[in-house]
């Protein structure tokens, strides 16, 4: 890579005067010369240093993306279909504006908050944080915040430099229950693996859609699943009883979806003969599992991209008006949920 220095040995200049013209510091320096040196930059495929460019100019071209998530996982949080794929439309939207991402991962807050401003960035895209922490990180930084799947449900109490993109997941979790109630299913249980954010939305609008076809919620309707394999084995096997009595398992994520249905039928409980299952969110491989998966879908990628586009909308000035962006679903019905005779 080539130095200052040596643009400076080829134009025949000083080394400051290659720097001044680098960093917009052209009044003292010949339209001739500004125009030859911008030109050899060009050529030589010069590329500035973000630490200079930082220090020189108070900028930074630095997006940090954090992501707290509230579960372990037996390998890495990228595994998850969601993650992976919202990682992946951030990297590119954010390289396609000339910036360079940064990844921090953690389940402790507070390694999130002073990696966060430990750092001299531009943005901050939030991911799955709940809202108090989301409120909390928007209060300790001096740039704008977008927070994706952030579990507010409205936007009174966003503060100013804070933006949400989300999905209305109250309004996803009762769609799904009524879709299941049509279908003719009154014993419906509700499977999750948090008690809080868009699992626990989920859930709450599946609960009120049975409310409202009078379908008590008194007796088990939700189970949230424990992180300990053992224990969790042990939830799974009490589903077994339930086989051949017209039940429903409606699980708040595809991935919840893909390890029950796997559970059931190494233990002799087919899916949907037995007991029908359906989940959520629609990712790659809920059209390739046995059987696919019946799912509501939601567009991660258009999270990704609109969480960008807001971000740079901010950092360019403009006074964006909307406070929160809320994306529709789609109901997908394949073969997973057969209907109750």
């Amino acid at each position: 890579m080539i130095t200052i220095k040596e643009i400076a040995n080829i134009m025949n200049v000083s080394p400051t005067t290659v720097a001044n013209v680098i960093h917009g510091r052209t009044s003292k320096v010949s339209k001739e010369n500004v125009e030859r040196i911008q030109q050899a930059l060009k050529e030589h495929n010069y590329v500035p240093k973000m630490g200079l460019e930082a220090l020189t100019k108070g900028k930074t071209r630095l997006i940090i993306v954090v992501i707290h998530t509230t579960k372990r996982y037996t390998q890495t949080t990228v595994g998850d279909p969601f993650y992976s794929q919202t990682i992946g439309v951030l990297e590119e939207e954010i390289r396609r504006a000339g910036y360079y991402m940064m990844l921090y991962i953690d389940r402790n807050l507070d390694n999130i908050f002073k990696t966060a401003l430990s750092w001299n960035v531009a943005g901050i895209i939030a991911v799955t944080l709940s809202k108090t922490n989301y409120d909390k990180l928007c209060s300790l930084v001096d740039c704008p915040v977008v927070g994706i799947d952030t579990f507010m449900e409205d936007t009174a109490s966003l503060p100013d430099q804070g933006y949400h993109v989300t999905l209305d997941d109250i309004g996803a979790g009762k769609q799904m229950a009524n879709y299941l109630i049509n279908t003719g299913f009154s014993n419906i249980i509700v499977i999750s693996d948090a008690k809080i954010g868009s699992s626990a939305l989920r859930a709450a609008g599946a609960k009120a859609a049975l409310k409202e076809h009078g379908i008590s919620t008194e007796k088990q309707w939700h189970m949230v699943l424990d992180t300990q394999k053992r224990r969790r084995d042990s939830q799974y096997n009490s589903l077994l009883a339930l086989a051949g009595k017209k039940y429903v398992l409606f699980c708040t994520a595809d991935q919840l979806a893909f390890e029950v249905i796997g559970y059931l039928n190494e233990h002799g409980c087919h899916v949907p003969r037995d007991i029908s299952v359906c989940g959520f969110d629609d990712n790659p491989y809920a059209e390739f599992c046995i059987p696919k998966l019946t799912t509501m879908h939601q567009d991660i990628a258009r999270k990704g991209e609109l969480a960008s586009e807001l971000l740079f909308r901010l950092l360019s000035g403009e006074k964006v008006a909307e406070k929160a962006i809320h994306l529709p679903v789609e109901l997908v019905v394949r073969k997973s949920v057969l209907p109750p005779d």
